[in-house]
């Protein structure tokens, strides 16, 4: 009898283990089933069109032909020209072309720009010393955008503020250069001065064209003149570009 109990009970335990096994091998089964395959981000992208960014091809100055801007910057090119190709503009390529021209995103502008960027001779920034619109300055701030270790930033960036600065006062008819000026709506009254003049010659009058004072400079390093409320007009010939006093 007790062999016989024996025997139910082992094979009841062999039952048991069997059952737990399968349960397992089932559930195994099951999560093998359901796992996903998910698309990997390498093979979601290929295939598509990759971004084609902007490179120089070339730095055209005068005939001398560089990778780099900063090539040109070792060679102290005066006036440079860029090739470009791509068409993907990074965030500092379009910020500089807003900048230089507003809200244009062109190719043709932004290498401009890189030629701009990658001048550095003696005579390459001599016209903002004189000159400078409005429209130029916006040019050279967006070309040091994309070279700001330009060896001449620092220059460039005082002159670019001289620059503006006279924009102003011209503005206001407080710079002024050659030709005859109506006092008080051509030019304000004040005190002026002119640089490094040859044959100039000033002139102030009043109402009825008299002469209330006049000179003639064949040379000198400074001139300075006072033009009073009072004075109807004020003639200026050959002196350069009148500056007021202090400015």
């Amino acid at each position: 009898m007790k062999k016989i109990m024996l025997a139910v009970a082992v094979s009841l335990l062999v039952a048991g283990c069997s059952s737990a096994s399968g349960k397992t091998q089932s559930a195994e089964s099951k999560k093998a089933t359901s796992t996903v395959a998910v698309e990997s981000p390498t093979e979601q992208t290929e295939g598509a069109d990759a971004p084609d960014p902007v490179i120089i091809d070339e730095i055209d100055c005068s005939g001398e032909y560089y990778s780099t801007a900063e090539e040109a910057w070792a060679a102290e090119q005066d006036v440079c020209d860029a090739t470009l190709s791509g068409t993907e503009m990074s965030d500092t390529e379009i910020k500089a072309v807003q900048v230089a021209y507003g809200d244009e995103e062109s190719l043709d502008s932004l290498a401009v720009l890189y030629g701009i960027c990658a001048q550095s001779g003696s005579e390459s920034w001599s016209y903002l010393q004189q000159a400078g619109s409005k429209e130029q300055l916006a040019e050279v701030r967006g070309a040091l955008l994309l070279c700001p270790d330009h060896p001449d930033k620092s220059k460039v960036e005082k002159l670019v503020g001289s620059a503006a600065n006279r924009n102003k006062l011209e503005g206001e008819g407080r710079v002024f250069g050659n030709g005859v000026y109506r006092v008080g709506s051509g030019i304000q009254p004040g005190a002026y001065y002119v640089l490094d003049v040859e044959g100039c010659y000033w002139e102030r009058t009043d109402a009825n064209g008299e002469t209330i004072d006049n000179n003639f400079i064949s040379e000198a390093k400074r001139v300075q003149v006072t033009i009073r409320a009072s004075d109807y007009s004020f003639n200026s010939e050959s002196c350069g570009q009148w500056q007021p006093v202090g400015s």
